[in-house]
C-alpha cells in the first residue's frame, strides 16, 4: 500500500504536538511527530524517513530522540498503531523495543479497508 503525502497543517497541530526532524544538511529526511495524550504514553502520530535514506538508523534515531522528549514530559513512553497488515512496519517496531499492548478489529468496519485491524504498540521509556 502506498500512502500519501501529508501535507500537515503546523499552526493547527502545535499546540498538541512535537515535531522531531532528522537532517541532511539542510534537507530534511526524517520526521517523527509525537502528540500528548491524556495517559501516561505520547502518541507517535507519525514516523517517516525518505525513501532514499531508509534502513541506516534514522527511524531508530528519531525513536531514541522520542523516548528523550517524553522522559522531559514525565511520560511513561509511546504508543502507535500500526495495520495489521503493514508487515513491514510491525516487524520494525517489534525489532526497535516495541510490544503489542492491543489490538483494534473494529477500527476499520464499514470503509473500504473492511477485515483489517490495527495493533498498538507501546514502547516504555
Amino acid at each position: 500500500m502506498c500512502f500519501p503525502n501529508e501535507n500537515y497543517n503546523y499552526a493547527e497541530m502545535k499546540d498538541n504536538s512535537i515535531f522531531i526532524g532528522a537532517y541532511d544538511n539542510s534537507n530534511c529526511v526524517g520526521l517523527a511527530i509525537l502528540q500528548h495524550a491524556w495517559f501516561k504514553y505520547m502518541y507517535l502520530y507519525d514516523l517517516k524517513v525518505s525513501k532514499d535514506y531508509r534502513n541506516k538508523g534514522i527511524a531508530t534515531a528519531l525513536l531514541k530522540k522520542a523516548k528523550e522528549v517524553c522522559k522531559e514530559h514525565h511520560y511513561s513512553g509511546i504508543y502507535t498503531q500500526a495495520q495489521d497488515n503493514n508487515l513491514s512496519a510491525c516487524l520494525f517496531y517489534i525489532k526497535t523495543g516495541f510490544y503489542i499492548g492491543g489490538l483494534d478489529t473494529n477500527v476499520y468496519k464499514g470503509t473500504k479497508q473492511e477485515g483489517k485491524a490495527d495493533i498498538i504498540f507501546y514502547l516504555d521509556c
